[in-house]
């Protein structure tokens, strides 16, 4: 899974995308606790890799009980992209990377949430996840954008059994957005390695998607 975004570090994002051969990062406003539905900047190729804004959250209408109900889904998993009709000519043709410092993920036990965790890379400040886009039809409207699951690495599952795709080389990142070749994205689709992540537990100040600041990825007390 991956519920919310830490893109606080402007120092971080800047040096990975210069990585990519990009200076295009502007001084944003630290932005601590991204929730879906929110707008993400986000790389994608055109003749070059260019930042973009889209918005978090791919629009999908599904029957409810009083009728068509339209939700948004910020995740989509590596093991239905290519048969989904919904999400297989975006991983097709539609692929961006996500820039981001940490994200959130919460443990749960008997359903309950009982602990928060900011996850980031060991190394470095910043890292790229994997993710799909679909344009607007209006306009006037962001693209929306889903980020792609897969099955947790070993420390991870100790939280949860999902975690987000991560390319933490420049050839990876590279491959994400130029490969046309199945295969090729398919081995892209992979858990990160056990050591490539640094997880902090974090006190619940997190949970609720309207805070923000520094607070949200304070280590929790012992």
């Amino acid at each position: 899974m991956c519920g919310r975004i830490n893109v606080s570090d402007n120092e971080g994002i800047r040096l990975l995308l210069e990585s990519m051969g990009m200076d295009t990062w502007p001084t944003r406003e630290p932005r601590f606790n991204v929730a879906p539905t929110q707008t993400l900047d986000v790389v994608i190729l055109q003749d070059e890799p260019v930042l973009t804004p889209m918005s978090w959250g791919v629009s999908i209408t599904l029957p409810g009980k009083t009728g068509m109900v339209t939700k948004r889904i910020q995740n989509s998993r590596d093991d239905k992209v290519w048969t989904s009709r919904l999400w297989k000519p975006m991983v097709e043709q539609q692929r961006i990377l996500v820039p981001v410092n940490g994200f959130y993920e919460w443990k749960r036990q008997n359903r309950k949430l009982v602990s928060a965790f900011h996850i980031t890379p060991a190394v470095g400040n910043a890292m790229f996840l994997a993710g799909i886009y679909k344009s607007s039809r209006e306009s006037s409207a962001l693209p929306e954008c889903s980020v792609i699951t897969t099955a947790a690495n070993e420390p991870m599952s100790a939280i949860h059994d999902r975690m987000p795709i991560i390319l933490n080389s420049h050839n990876a990142a590279m491959a994400w957005l130029q490969e046309s070749d199945k295969d090729s994205l398919s081995q892209l689709m992979s858990p990160a390695g056990n050591e490539a992540l640094r997880f902090t537990e974090v006190s619940q100040y997190v949970n609720k998607s309207s805070h923000e600041g520094p607070q949200c990825i304070e280590p929790l007390s012992a």
